[in-house]
């Protein structure tokens, strides 16, 4: 009996050896397993780092393909159409009147004849992309609303003109003027601000509400922006300005107001961003932009810009902000995804459309007023490459 206990316990012990055992190799197994995994996808990241940055679909990364242009500081830190002009920074060029200064009297009337805004005299002038920005704006506004009554009152300012405004205001209110900057430091000086009034009887105060409210909602897929805002005078230290309109270029007007971030509060949102970590956004205009931040150097700052395939250089914009550094715009093209997806919408919408007049039981034809008017496209005011 002794022999039998002894054979069942020497066999349980031989069970229970065979299941370490067997464990034990399901253990191994599964690791081997694990590393085989880890192997392949370390695999895959190598190839994908051996591929051009192009033709990677991260979408958050310029091509590391680029070359560096060299600026001189003084040249370009204190012009763009991003410079920051405000009570604490004064515009360097104050005295001189802004390059390619364009009256907006020219853009007062379309192909017909018809005027379609009006103007408190023909010298109202803004610089040559704004005024381009501007005429496809109200363009657009007039075809939306057929109201002309929208004024144009005063675009560029010399420091004299501005002085007086100051002078006056600050007399008239006992204290430093809220409604204006100081001569020097003032955005009317840059040619890329302008103030809106309305044509009618008593020239009432420009609102932004009414048929105007368009342009408030609108405007920045034209790169413009509202200066001046409630919410934002003690960041800007102007009160309520819904009259005064800033261009920025796009698509910096459209990032702006989708984070709801002033111009201030924008120059500093964009020196969070580099060449290795740019801002990547897709505009309205189907269009996906690369943009980054650059420290000026001493005199000559080294300017990185991509490449493409063939190893030329984007178009780009290069702005200054007036103060330390550079803003630097890449045009990387036409973003598939987003055309793709405004193809379908607008494939779609053709096909309710459709459905809506073949269900219709007294279907009626659609007719155009076919206006003749011809209206600078809105890709104009993407600037080209600035050197």
């Amino acid at each position: 009996m002794s022999q039998n206990i002894w054979k069942n316990l020497k066999y349980k012990n031989v069970a229970v050896l065979l299941a370490v055992v067997l464990l034990f190799i399901l253990i191994v197994a599964a690791s081997c397993s694990d590393n085989e995994s880890d192997g392949k996808v370390n695999v895959v990241s190598t190839v994908a780092n051996q591929q051009k940055p192009e033709d990677v679909q991260s979408g958050d990364m310029l091509p590391k393909n680029s070359a560096f242009v060299e600026v001189v500081n003084n040249d370009t830190l204190y012009s763009g159409n991003l410079i920051l002009v405000n009570k604490d920074h004064q515009y360097a060029y104050k005295d001189q009147e802004p390059e390619g200064l364009t009256s907006m009297y020219e853009y007062s009337t379309n192909k017909k004849g018809k005027m379609i805004f009006a103007l408190t005299d023909s010298s109202v002038s803004v610089s040559q992309n704004f005024a381009v920005a501007l005429k496809n704006m109200i363009t657009d506004f007039y075809k939306q609303t057929k109201n002309n009554t929208l004024m144009l009152k005063s675009g560029y300012r010399t420091v004299s003109e501005q002085k007086e405004l100051y002078d006056a205001d600050t007399e008239s209110t006992g204290a430093a003027s809220v409604k204006y900057n100081k001569e020097g430091y003032s955005e009317s000086h840059t040619g890329l601000s302008i103030d809106l009034g309305i044509n009618t009887d008593g020239y009432p105060a420009y609102k932004g509400t009414g048929d105007f409210k368009w342009i408030t909602d609108n405007a920045a897929k034209y790169g413009i922006i509202t200066r001046y805002t409630k919410d934002k005078q003690s960041i800007t230290n102007i009160e309520s300005e819904p009259w005064h309109l800033r261009f920025v270029g796009i698509p910096h007007a459209e990032i702006m107001v989708e984070k709801g971030l002033c111009l201030e509060e924008y120059e500093d949102f964009l020196k969070g961003y580099s060449y290795d970590k740019p801002l990547m956004y897709t505009a309205s205009n189907n269009i996906k932009y690369g943009i980054y931040y650059i420290k000026a150097e001493k005199e000559k700052t080294n300017i990185q810009i991509p490449l493409n395939e063939n190893d030329e250089q984007y178009s780009y914009e290069l702005s200054g902000n007036n103060t330390d550094g550079f803003i630097i715009t890449v045009n990387l093209g036409e973003d598939p995804e987003s055309v793709a997806a405004q193809t379908s919408a607008v494939s779609a919408a053709a096909s309710m459309t459709e459905a809506a007049v073949n269900n219709s039981t007294q279907p009626t034809q659609a007719t155009s007023a076919g206006n003749s008017d011809t209206v600078i496209t809105a890709a104009t005011t993407t600037p080209s490459s600035v050197v």
